[in-house]
């Protein structure tokens, strides 16, 4: 049995809740793969695996304050696990809609489709088939890290939201890396020699300072932002490897060949294996939650 652990309170799960790492074009290798090329059957595996994102969404949902009836956009949806949550809190008279740059797990979200909720492929860099002032609360649970262009995408959003609408985000906290990232970095040294600049899947990352900075920049009016940490634990080595091939959509070490990445992931096997105890290997995750609102 896995576990998150949420400050005091601590959920079975079925894997460990990581920030996956990359290397992009490394080596001669190609290019990371996109979200929109994933294969069916990684996305079926990030939806066995999702819990802890499921579990910090709901967080970030409860701290938003969603009520019923209201209108919201789950940017980001994956899977649709969250959304479908969602939907039942804003009840028949509100709406959710959820989008993706993935098919194949808007694939799966369409499965949770009923009146009040829909899906469909998308992503931050293009919100304009939305109206103005259509959404009462949008959120994006454990994504922006991954969008390079946020103050456009924090633009775009402020544009959609209504009056007194309000913005709610889960992100990774550049200033307290994880120990997994850590023993990443160190398995690709010692495997290559040297750690490329451009390693991380999520090179995006921000402190809670930079987070504050953008969504004040971009019109919002900051009403919370702290740092919440969840704790984890997979039962093997192999429970985190697959996690972090399924949630980054294959795009986990794909920037390098794969006679590197075997070396890799051989160094990290072992270093995993380490510290591994009767519950399994322990992570301590820490995320930024900001919930921000359009001034009406």
């Amino acid at each position: 049995m896995l576990f998150v652990r949420d400050r005091m309170k601590t959920f079975p799960i079925g894997v460990l809740l990581l920030s996956a790492m990359v290397g992009r074009s490394l080596f001669g290798a190609s290019p990371a793969p996109s979200p929109a090329q994933e294969p069916a059957e990684r996305a079926a595996r990030y939806e066995a695996v999702s819990t802890p994102q499921f579990v910090q969404g709901k967080r970030l949902v409860s701290l938003l304050g969603i009520r019923r009836g209201d209108s919201v956009l789950d940017l980001g949806c994956g899977t649709g696990r969250l959304a479908e949550y969602v939907a039942r809190t804003v009840g028949p008279a509100g709406k959710v809609v959820g989008i993706d740059p993935s098919p194949q797990r808007i694939a799966i979200a369409q499965r949770r489709r009923r009146e009040g909720l829909s899906f469909a492929v998308g992503g931050s860099d293009d919100l304009s088939s939305f109206p103005d002032a259509s959404f009462d609360r949008v959120y994006l649970n454990y994504v922006f890290h991954w969008i390079e262009n946020k103050a456009e995408t924090l633009r775009q959003i402020h544009r959609i939201l209504k009056p007194g609408g309000r913005l709610g985000i889960s992100t990774g906290y550049r200033d307290r890396p994880s120990r997994i990232r850590s023993l990443i970095r160190e398995s690709v040294r010692e495997a290559l020699g040297e750690v490329p600049p451009d390693l991380f899947l999520s090179p995006f990352r921000l402190s809670a300072r930079d987070l504050r900075s953008l969504a004040e920049r971009a019109g919002f009016r900051v009403v919370r932002l702290q740092i919440l940490s969840f704790r984890a634990y997979a039962k093997d080595p192999e429970a985190v490897i697959a996690f972090l091939d399924a949630s980054s959509s294959g795009r986990f070490l794909s920037g390098v060949g794969e006679q590197e990445r075997s070396r890799i992931l051989a160094v990290l096997r072992r270093k995993l294996a380490k510290i591994r105890t009767a519950r399994g290997i322990e992570m301590e995750h820490p995320a930024i939650f900001l919930v921000a609102e359009k001034p009406r």
